[in-house]
């Protein structure tokens, strides 16, 4: 009996059929990501990983290899729905984005005390899984790091760290064109995504 993995697999087979049936041209010049010779092209976390057209398939173009399942339903409604602009030089809370405080427990679950439980109290290893998905140090809290999600995309990830009196503490802030790109159901997504990435799933 085959199983169906709802979380995924029927989103997967709507977004596919979407994606196959659209324009890729006119969703390139809507999106503004780059679509040439079957594929649109982009930039994650400092890998460059393409999405081809109309098949639906996202690959990192270093390896080969697949994206995970979430990454690829991720970068098709980028392409789809969203729309790749300037930043205004601001940084974010999910709760600033709009419609944010609608997904805010999710959000500070699944991300937040996820990032503050596993490098709290290792900055080490912050700084070695910072440094795998092309993080630029930044100056707040006790350690922070600017991740470039996407082109133009940048997150921050801040850290203040625990001892015996306080728990460690985490925040994640998105550059001001993060909502322009992604709903607020995607940008919790974002940073399932960035946190695997940082342990080498991608």
């Amino acid at each position: 009996m085959e199983v169906v993995d709802n979380k995924v697999g029927v989103p997967m087979e709507h977004y596919k059929a979407v994606f196959a049936a659209a324009d890729p041209e006119a969703l390139s010049q809507r999106s503004c990501v780059p679509y040439a010779d079957g594929k649109f092209s982009l930039t994650l976390l400092g890998r460059p990983v393409t999405v081809s057209w109309p098949e639906m398939e996202s690959r990192f173009a270093d390896d080969g290899t697949q994206t995970a399942s979430n990454t690829r339903i991720l970068l098709a409604r980028l392409i789809l729905e969203g729309t790749l602009v300037a930043s205004a030089g601001k940084l974010l809370a999910y709760t600033d984005m709009p419609w944010g405080n609608v997904y805010a427990q999710q959000f500070r679950g699944r991300c937040i005390l996820r990032l503050a439980g596993t490098y709290g109290s290792n900055l080490p290893g912050f700084d070695a899984a910072a440094a795998r998905v092309a993080g630029v140090k930044a100056d707040s809290g006790d350690r922070s790091y600017d991740l470039p999600f996407l082109e133009g995309l940048t997150v921050r990830l801040i850290l203040w760290e625990g001892d015996e009196e306080f728990r460690a503490a985490a925040q994640i802030l998105f550059s001001d064109n993060f909502s322009s790109a992604f709903s607020a159901e995607d940008i919790a997504v974002v940073g399932d995504v960035l946190l695997n990435a940082m342990k080498g799933r991608w």
